[in-house]
């Protein structure tokens, strides 16, 4: 089952605006019951004094049918007419003890009444009525619900359209909180991220949280025993190959006098073992410096210099090796080349390149070193083809072509490696362009623009 991975910056988000949108609602929902339940009971109260002004003008009057109700009722009208729009105006009609019509509002119909109209307040066909009843008679006042209705949409859409311009600022304020937070882990992942064995200086604080403080101060910890463990390796190889050098070479001496005094072509043959096992020592202990050297950060050079001159030296080198020109092609280099590559660097790079092609030359083509393309090396041998697993394995360190090769395994590991710090690239593809077979490493060295 895979494990999909957690973002900080969706739960951080989600953690600021879920409770945000929740809490809008509420609002939402508490604001509609508070406003709706102040303005019934306003609206109410003013009914009702319409209701009570009614009773007070129809008892002045003495009489039901007299011109003085009517009057009132109309001024009431009108003065409502003026202020109010004909689907929200107050209608009014006074009963008798039967509940018989006895006067009533223009424009009001008995459709409406409620069918047993009771003192206080009732709702019903879109209307709040209220029924107040004094002897001998009774006013029914009745008010659409729509315009209180729609004071009440008109207030929740303020409030609805209030939280929403709140909660845009509150969620584009939560985004970009969220998104510094996870800009301070991404740096701090970065700062990590260029750890490595040459560079395992305390991470970089600037930027962290108190709360991160502690993982950090445990990364440090590591990586000063991780630092202390690896310096301790590399001072062990460094110095076990130091020390085994001078008796190795003193045994190889004594080994080479003996052969050459010994009469014997058995204990001669004997001899002739011993001599090449300790020469296959002597290169073991050369790799491993090397590897200790370039495992040490050898890579680059603070210096920009021309890299020629070592280039050349290491040809003639070869060369002597190989004095048959017939076995090796050597095309030197033609310009100068300018590269911050440490000098030592480039040629225990060149020194790998040169020995894997001589050892693992095994057809009639010479092997051919072309130094002639500046800032270009293209060393090619002629042997069997590799296959992609072949060549994908053998820049690992311990690895070799074959079994029963005499190579370590770590030739072109301890190249890459030097690549890797001086900014140089080593492709290596099999067979040769063009041929059926061979093999071809192409060193690529950086230039240094003059400052």
């Amino acid at each position: 089952m895979t494990h999909k991975p957690t973002s900080l910056f969706r739960t951080l988000l989600k953690s600021l605006l879920l409770p945000g949108i929740l809490a809008m609602g509420i609002g939402v929902v508490i604001v509609h019951n508070l406003v709706k339940e102040e303005y019934d009971e306003l609206q109410d109260s003013s009914l009702l004094g319409k209701a009570n002004l009614l009773l007070t003008i129809f008892e002045r009057s003495q009489d039901s049918g007299s011109p003085q109700l009517r009057s009132g009722i109309d001024t009431l009208m009108a003065f409502e007419e003026q202020l109010v729009e004909v689907d929200e105006r107050t209608q009014y009609w006074f009963t008798d003890r039967a509940g018989k019509i006895i006067a009533q509002s223009r424009g009001a119909t008995s459709a409406i009444l409620p069918a047993t109209p009771e003192n206080g307040f009732t709702t019903a066909n879109g209307h709040r009525y209220a029924v107040v009843t004094a002897d001998p008679a009774t006013v029914i006042v009745a008010t659409p619900m729509v315009e209180r209705n729609e004071a009440i949409r008109d207030v929740i859409f303020g409030t609805v359209a209030g939280f929403v311009m709140l909660s845009l600022f509150f969620a584009g304020t939560a985004y970009r909180a969220a998104r510094n937070s996870a800009g301070v882990i991404a740096r701090l992942s970065a700062n990590i991220a260029q750890k490595d064995e040459h560079n395992l200086t305390p991470i970089d604080r600037q930027n962290a949280f108190t709360e991160i403080e502690p993982a950090i101060d445990t990364l440090d910890t590591l990586m000063t025993r991780l630092d202390a463990a690896l310096s301790a390796e590399r001072a062990f190889a460094t110095n076990a190959a130091h020390e085994l050098r001078t008796p190795v070479a003193i045994s190889l001496a004594h080994v080479q006098r003996l052969k050459a005094r010994l009469a014997d072509h058995a204990l001669a043959g004997s001899a002739v073992e011993i001599e090449l096992g300790l020469k296959r020592l002597i290169r073991l202990i050369e790799r491993l410096l090397q590897m200790s050297r370039a495992q040490s950060g050898l890579g680059v050079n603070t210096v920009r210099a021309d890299i020629t001159p070592v280039i050349r030296l290491m040809l003639k080198e070869l060369r002597d090796r190989e004095p048959d020109e017939a076995k090796l092609e050597i095309i030197p280099p033609t310009v100068q080349w300018q590269s911050r590559v440490d000098p030592d660097a480039m040629g225990i790079i060149l020194s790998n390149l040169f020995d894997n092609a001589l050892k693992y030359a095994s057809g009639k083509v010479p092997v051919v070193v072309d130094a002639g393309t500046p800032g270009q090396i293209i060393i090619s041998n002629d042997c069997y083809p590799l296959s992609s697993a072949d060549l994908a394995a053998i820049s690992a360190r311990y690895v070799r072509k074959t079994p029963v090769s005499e190579g370590f395994g770590l030739g072109l590991s301890i190249v890459q490696e030097l690549c890797n710090q001086s900014g140089c690239s080593v492709d290596i593809f099999s067979p040769c362009e063009g041929a059926a077979r061979g093999f071809t490493a192409k060193l690529t060295i950086p230039e240094e623009p003059a400052t």
